[in-house]
């Protein structure tokens, strides 16, 4: 079959079968942190992409990677809510328009005709260049930055590590997974989704402690990857699962109990407040943890 058609087939199957693995969308979020336009206004522009921006103007800043339907109304309620926490929040638009809600269009906009590796193994999208841009500019005045990464972008932030950033957060990492299915199969379970320079820089040169994040019954983020990570960066990846069926832990499927040790990891590790700050829900190789005062992740009983 010549490249043409197969991208043909590859499009025709995946606008019939892709709705059913969609982000789920919940209301409780969008009641708990309500918004008007004026709250999430564009500051900036990036490459000629815009960047929006919520919460106080010179809090630590959190630099928010919404999800693959879009910029949904649900990942705008979190982003409010991260700005009623006191954090300065970034949400840069990656693709498609704000308040865009939509799976298939969103794999169009990224897997099939932008800029990102949605199925190889071990492969940077190049998105993570201007993406990387925006981390640098918000850093210039907001120090210091972290990153949250969802679905699409789940393992993003390690990337980022490079850029500066010093709080990663890994919601429901997806990439890499089998265009068809619609999640991870075969070595793409364990994979990992990043090249190995930026695996490498994470690794060596960084020591930021991480949290990730996943639904026991998400098989678009199967354990053997949350795994995968754990064995990747020993010690420094505390992993809340979620002992339900979902897949949006923060926005479209949020779940409050890691919403507020997201928020707590995030005031240590930005110097909002002071360690040791015990987790509600995240676990260190299962075991109870807290993030200390020198900002490394320790089992306790």
């Amino acid at each position: 079959m010549d490249l043409s058609r197969r991208r043909f087939v590859q499009r025709l199957l995946a606008s019939a079968l892709l709705p059913l693995t969609g982000c789920s969308h919940h209301t409780y979020l969008a009641k708990r942190c309500p918004w008007s336009d004026s709250d999430f206004r564009r500051v900036e522009h990036v490459r000629d992409r815009p960047v929006y921006r919520t919460g106080p103007e010179s809090a630590p800043a959190v630099l928010l990677l919404h999800e693959l339907p879009g910029m949904s109304p649900a990942d705008i309620s979190l982003a409010n809510c991260l700005g009623r926490e006191g954090f300065s929040v970034y949400v840069p638009l990656l693709f498609g328009e704000v308040k865009q809600d939509n799976f298939v269009r969103g794999y169009f906009q990224t897997c099939l005709g932008g800029d990102y590796e949605c199925s190889k193994l071990s492969t940077r999208s190049t998105a993570l260049d201007w993406i990387g841009e925006v981390c640098e500019h918000v850093r210039k005045s907001n120090q210091p930055v972290g990153a949250i990464g969802m679905c699409l972008t789940g393992i993003f932030p390690v990337s980022l590590l490079s850029k500066g950033v010093a709080a990663a957060v890994l919601c429901q990492p997806t990439v890499p997974f089998n265009w068809l299915l619609g999640r991870p199969v075969g070595a793409q379970e364990k994979d990992l989704g990043l090249d190995p320079t930026d695996l490498g820089y994470a690794q060596t040169k960084s020591t930021v402690p991480m949290l990730a994040m996943r639904y026991m019954g998400d098989r678009r983020c199967p354990e053997e990857r949350m795994k995968a990570l754990q064995d990747t960066f020993p010690g420094r990846i505390a992993v809340i699962e979620i002992p339900r069926d979902g897949h949006s832990t923060l926005a479209g499927d949020f779940d409050a109990c890691a919403f507020a040790d997201t928020v707590a990891y995030l005031k240590v590790m930005l110097g909002v407040e002071a360690g040791p700050k015990r987790m509600r829900e995240a676990r260190l190789n299962g075991r109870a943890c807290e993030l200390t005062a020198e900002g490394k992740w320790r089992a306790v009983s």
